[in-house]
C-alpha cells in the first residue's frame, strides 16, 4: 500500500518550494495548481499544450537550454526554476519578436478589453521604441470578412497555434493550419482560401481559443450598423416609388409598413444565435 502511495506522489521543486504532483501532470499543471505564474500565450484548458509560443520556458538544471513548462512532464526530485535571468532575458526576446513580427500595432491586439501580449511585453520590460530586432517589414494581409459569423484579421495573429489546435483537435475539421516554416510561416484556412471557401462550419471555436482578436465575431463589428438602421427606419430594405408604381400595376396589395417591435424581437433572437455560434455552440 505504501509503494503504491508513493508511485502516485511525485515531489519536486519549484522556486524554492517543495510540492507535490501527480504522474504524467506538466511542470505548468503542477506551478498553476500552487499558484505559481508562468506566462503562456499558446496554452488554454481545452488544448493539449504544444509549447508553440515558447513563453513558458523554464530552467529545470540544464546549461544547454530552457524546457517549455506546457510539455515539460514533472519528475522526482526536479528542481525548477521559473523566473530567473537567464527565462527572463529569453521570455523577453522571444516577446521582442512577435511585436517586431507584426503589421499593425501591438495596441490592437485587444480581445474581450485585454491585451495579452502588450502586457507580458511590459511585465518582461520590452520597450516598444527599442531597436527592433526584426528589420524587414512583414507584408500585410488583407482582412476575411466573408464568413458570415467570423472576421479574421491575420495581421493580428501571432502565431501561437491555438485555432489550429482547436479546428483539428477538438472539432477535427482541418480548415485551418500552419504553412510554411520560419519567418514565412502563417496560418491559412484551406488552401491560402478565405474561411467561407475553406469548409469553414462557422463553429466560433477558433474566435473562443484566439488570444489578439485575429479570428472575432464578425456580426457585432459589420452588421451592428444595418441592424440599427433596420430598427430606426422601421424597413430592411428601402421601397422605392418605382417598386410600389409596379406592384400597383400588377394588381399587387401595396407593402405594408413592418411593425418596429417586432424587428426587435429577430434582432435579438438573431444577436442571441450569432453569440451561440461563436461560443462554439454544441461541443458534440
Amino acid at each position: 500500500m505504501s509503494i503504491e502511495a508513493d508511485e502516485s506522489r511525485v515531489e519536486l521543486e519549484i522556486d524554492g518550494k517543495k510540492l507535490v504532483g501527480r504522474p504524467g501532470q506538466t511542470i505548468l499543471e503542477v506551478a498553476e495548481g500552487h499558484g505559481i505564474y508562468i506566462p503562456t500565450l499558446c496554452s488554454h484548458p481545452k488544448l493539449s499544450p504544444t509549447g508553440a509560443c515558447r513563453v513558458c520556458l523554464v530552467d529545470v538544471g540544464r546549461k544547454d537550454r530552457l524546457e517549455t513548462a506546457c510539455t515539460t512532464p514533472i519528475s522526482r526530485g526536479m528542481v525548477v526554476e521559473t523566473a530567473n535571468e537567464r527565462i527572463t532575458a529569453s521570455r523577453r526576446v522571444i516577446v521582442e519578436l512577435m511585436i517586431d513580427d507584426l503589421s499593425v500595432d501591438v495596441h490592437s491586439l485587444e480581445k474581450d478589453g485585454e491585451n495579452v501580449l502588450l502586457e507580458l511585453a511590459e511585465s518582461l520590460g520590452v520597450k516598444l521604441d527599442r531597436k527592433k530586432l526584426l528589420t524587414k517589414v512583414k507584408e500585410e494581409k488583407p482582412t476575411d470578412a466573408r464568413n458570415p459569423v467570423i472576421i479574421r484579421e491575420p495581421d493580428k495573429c501571432i502565431l501561437c497555434g491555438r485555432c489550429v489546435n482547436a479546428c483539428n483537435e477538438l472539432k477535427r475539421y482541418g480548415v485551418i493550419n500552419f504553412e510554411g516554416r520560419g519567418y514565412t510561416m502563417s496560418i491559412n484556412s484551406g488552401i491560402e482560401q478565405s474561411l467561407l471557401e475553406s469548409g469553414c462550419a462557422s463553429c466560433g471555436m477558433c474566435v473562443e481559443v484566439c488570444p489578439t482578436g485575429a479570428f472575432r465575431p464578425l456580426a457585432r463589428e459589420l452588421v451592428q450598423r444595418e441592424i440599427d438602421e433596420i430598427m430606426k427606419e422601421g424597413t430592411v430594405y428601402p421601397v422605392s416609388s418605382l417598386t410600389l408604381s409596379r406592384r400597383d400595376k400588377l394588381g399587387l396589395p401595396p407593402l405594408e409598413e413592418p411593425d418596429v417591435s417586432d424587428l426587435a424581437i429577430i434582432a435579438e433572437k438573431m444577436k442571441s444565435v450569432n453569440e451561440t455560434c461563436v461560443d462554439g455552440g454544441d461541443d458534440n
